[in-house]
């Protein structure tokens, strides 16, 4: 399960980077990376901190009437991943996005694919999973920049947890 994240995070990184060679404009995706901060004692014995990464991509505008100082409301698709050990969690979610200059909120719902120890092996199952967060664009221009906080939901409680991103936009 690793190795498809990394393989879909290096495979969006080149697309990426091809559509903003050829385009002036925003490609529409995000890409993020930082700490998990598992709530459940029994991932935390694995570790209190994980490694996480993420990738959104921007899917439709929904703001179709807006008033100055009104949120610009859109959809991504996302992929996430964190974990440590025989804990991990890869959720794909479909998004929205409150955007008001600077400040962005997300909530999203989606499907975990969900790895955890069980008796001396690995169980795996798919569920459900969401997410909400909260974050702030640092730096505007070529290189968008942003630091975002999030909390991520489970089925399985054991993969529920806080998770600080920083990240940029292409």
């Amino acid at each position: 399960m690793k190795k498809f994240a990394l393989a879909a995070i290096v495979a969006a990184l080149g697309l990426s980077a091809v559509a903003t060679a050829q385009f002036s404009e925003p490609s529409g995706i995000s890409l993020r990376g930082g700490l998990f901060f598992p709530s459940s004692a029994s991932a935390r014995a694995e570790g209190k901190t994980w490694f996480g990464v993420g990738i959104d991509y921007k899917l439709k505008d929904v703001s179709y009437r807006r008033a100055p100082g009104d949120f610009n409301r859109y959809y991504t698709l996302s992929l996430d991943y964190y974990g440590k050990g025989d804990h991990s969690n890869m959720p794909v979610m479909i998004n929205v996005v409150a955007r008001r200059e600077k400040l962005f909120y997300s909530v999203g719902a989606g499907l975990g694919f969900a790895k955890t120890p069980k008796g001396a092996g690995v169980q795996t199952n798919t569920e459900f999973t969401y997410q909400f967060g909260i974050g702030m664009d640092i730096q505007e221009g070529e290189t968008p920049f942003f630091l975002e906080g999030r909390y991520f939901g489970s089925a399985e409680s054991k993969l529920s947890g806080f998770a600080l991103y920083a990240g940029i936009r292409f």
